[in-house]
């Protein structure tokens, strides 16, 4: 049977703060019963016992007079056994008329209990009780009576106290009480939810920093504070250094399959003509065919982009090692690449996806540029817009569309295979982007490279692989 039924989607800190503050509640209200209990009982023991000094008092100053009949042999009406209707009544009966205080006037306590033997004793072999009453104002009394044997005589000696002299100062230390507890309450329940707050710290720092893991502003996580969390972390790391080497391991094949599938597919659809393929079967079977290649191929490089960590890279950095490489690359043909890219500008890709759609269209626009390629870069709102110019013959209009298609070649003199736009653009998509030509007005063409912006705190927290510079 569950103790506290809680929704099934609570944290772990209200969880702890509810049982806390229900466990601290049911605590001072025992604790607040159980004190005012002592006071109470402590309050009735001192009017007890004044109550049997009293009696005590009685007891020892009656005496038998020469003609039967009793008297007190000193004054035992001090304070607040002299005050008229006080409440403090002393009596004392057996034969005879009755021996009472000045408190009482000429009256007598009415009714009062029978003897019973009780815990409490004046003395040796005197039972005594206690119980309550009224006295005939309708007072409540607290009564103690004390059975006793002067001479051949057996008396009762009584005395009263009134019920307040109890209960008021049980009240007053109740009026105190209440307050202090809820203060006391209050202040546990505080401390708890300090102590919540502080000691699920590490645990909220765990679950930023596998948020940094998934977003790619880190690699690994940091050794947990606490020393319970380190396995965690430590198991995490392990998972996610798995993760990154099969991530690799994926990569690697699928740049095989699609070196392997796609060329020979590409030029066995350019190898077909109406000569040797006069009603267009094969060719359409070509066609199919590299459609399920180019569709299943998405799909596994998409699932590879989504996998495990988010994706985030320097732009000025990966400009920097491919401007660098190209610049060797084309050094025979005297090409200056002038790169405008500010340091603070991320997107939200893969650094190896980066390399790979920049360095195709970097070198396309190396391959038909006459004296100069150009590549800046600005943000607008959550996208960054990465535009590369040549000022080689561009291309005509009428072919723009066409020059996406794979082994599409604008110029048979120009070394190539008609695949660097075609991967680039599919690579591209993949996350969110898109890349666009346009011819130059004043000669050369103009390639518009979309992707999704990722903030630069979160570039820089991650560190490149250091690339060679061959």
């Amino acid at each position: 049977m569950k103790l506290l039924a809680l929704p099934s989607r609570s944290t772990i800190s209200a969880r702890l703060l509810i049982f806390s503050t229900l466990f601290v509640t049911a605590a001072v209200i025992v604790a607040a019963v159980i004190l005012w209990l002592i006071v109470a009982g402590v309050v009735r023991e001192q009017i007890d016992q004044r109550l049997d000094t009293q009696i005590d008092a009685l007891r020892g100053t009656l005496v038998v007079q020469p003609d039967g009949s009793l008297a007190l042999g000193a004054a035992l009406d001090g304070p607040p056994f002299d005050r008229i209707g006080s409440g403090w009544y002393w009596q004392v009966t057996g034969d005879g008329a009755p021996i009472t205080s000045l408190s009482l006037g000429r009256r007598t306590i009415e009714s009062p209990p029978r003897p019973m033997p009780g815990r409490h004793r004046a003395g040796a072999g005197d039972p005594q009780t206690r119980a309550e009453a009224a006295d005939d104002g309708g007072r409540d009394l607290h009564i103690r009576t004390v059975e006793t044997r002067i001479g051949d005589r057996t008396l009762d000696i009584s005395a009263t106290a009134p019920q307040a002299a109890l209960n008021d100062p049980a009240r007053r230390a109740l009026l105190w009480l209440v307050p202090a507890m809820a203060v006391l309450g209050i202040s546990l329940v505080l401390g708890t939810l300090l102590q919540v707050r502080y000691g699920l710290r590490p645990l909220k720092r765990l679950t930023r920093d596998i948020a940094d893991v998934a977003e790619g502003s880190r690699e690994t996580l940091p050794d947990a504070q606490a020393e319970e969390l380190r396995p965690v972390a430590g198991e995490i790391n392990r998972l996610i250094a798995t993760n990154v080497q099969r991530l690799a391991d994926t990569r690697l094949h699928f740049a095989n399959l699609a070196h392997g599938l796609k060329t020979p597919v590409a030029s066995l659809s350019l190898a077909l003509d109406d000569r040797n393929d006069p009603d267009g079967e094969m060719r359409r079977l070509v066609e199919r065919i590299d459609e399920r290649i180019r569709h299943h191929l998405a799909r596994a490089r998409k699932t590879m982009s989504g996998a495990g960590m988010g994706a985030a890279t320097d732009l000025h950095a990966s400009l920097a090692d491919l401007v660098q490489i190209l610049s060797r690359i084309h050094a025979d043909r005297g090409l200056a690449i002038d790169c405008a890219v500010h340091a603070d500008i991320a997107v939200a890709c893969a650094a190896d996806d980066l390399d790979e759609i920049l360095g195709n269209l970097i070198d396309n626009a190396c391959k038909w540029a006459r004296t100069a390629v150009g590549i800046t870069a600005v943000v607008e709102g959550r996208t960054v817009v990465i535009s590369i110019e040549d000022d080689g013959p561009g291309i005509a209009e009428d072919r723009i569309a066409n020059a996406f298609l794979p082994g599409t070649r604008m110029d048979e003199t120009v070394q190539g295979d008609g695949f660097g736009l075609t991967i680039a653009r599919e690579v591209a998509e993949l996350y969110g982007g898109s890349i666009v030509l346009a011819n130059r007005p004043a000669g050369g063409l103009t390639v518009r490279l979309t992707l999704p912006r990722a903030t630069a705190q979160t570039a820089a927290a991650i560190p490149r692989a250091d690339r060679a510079d061959g």
